[in-house]
């Protein structure tokens, strides 16, 4: 039974443990994006032999850093809930979105970093004011969301800065391939 099912009522701990369910997915995968995108650094330097760093590589490191943060929350401070079955998807997902973007070039990869936390941050946003709309909404629950939201969006508009040209049509298409597919992903987080 999710740990606010004695104070909100079944349905509402419900609504909090899909949410908690459907995040804690979503920042598995986002460090699984940054896990995948060096792992192309390391393909990269192997194909370039020449042994200079990656001017990715810091905001990479960083940016894991921060989703390692984000996913200790969910794991060590929220309340209990039911994880996702499929994790291992979300997994896979995510090594996918860091990897081929990073392999396409660093102006990809800070495209793609900067959809998908656009995408994270309205997501967030919503979460928030679904479940300050609960009878007794769980502060801490809301505070930890607004926590993460504000370093996503700092992530957004850092990779934004970054971009050193404009999105190409195919870049573009990526983009909205991601969003569509991190929409869904949180739909299915939240049932399986």
């Amino acid at each position: 039974m999710p740990f606010y099912a004695k104070t909100l009522g079944d349905n509402h701990a419900k609504q909090v443990d899909k949410e908690l369910r459907a995040s804690h997915a979503g920042e598995t995968g986002a460090v699984w994006i940054y896990r995948g995108a060096l792992f192309a650094e390391c393909v990269l330097k192997l194909v370039n032999l020449s042994g200079t760093k990656s001017e990715a590589q810091p905001f990479i490191h960083e940016h894991l850093k921060t989703e390692r943060r984000h996913l200790a929350v969910f794991e060590n401070e929220m309340p209990l809930f039911r994880g996702s079955f499929i994790l291992p998807v979300w997994i896979a997902s995510g090594f996918i979105t860091g990897f081929i973007p990073r392999l396409c070039g660093i102006n990809c990869f800070y495209y793609t970093i900067y959809r998908v936390e656009q995408f994270v941050d309205s997501h967030y946003e919503e979460q928030c004011k679904r479940i300050s709309a609960l009878a007794i909404p769980p502060s801490n629950v809301i505070n930890r969301f607004r926590q993460c939201q504000a370093d996503e969006q700092h992530h957004r508009d850092e990779a934004l800065l970054l971009m050193t040209k404009r999105p190409s049509l195919l870049m573009k298409l990526w983009g909205a391939a991601v969003e569509k597919g991190s929409s869904i992903a949180v739909a299915i987080a939240k049932v399986i």
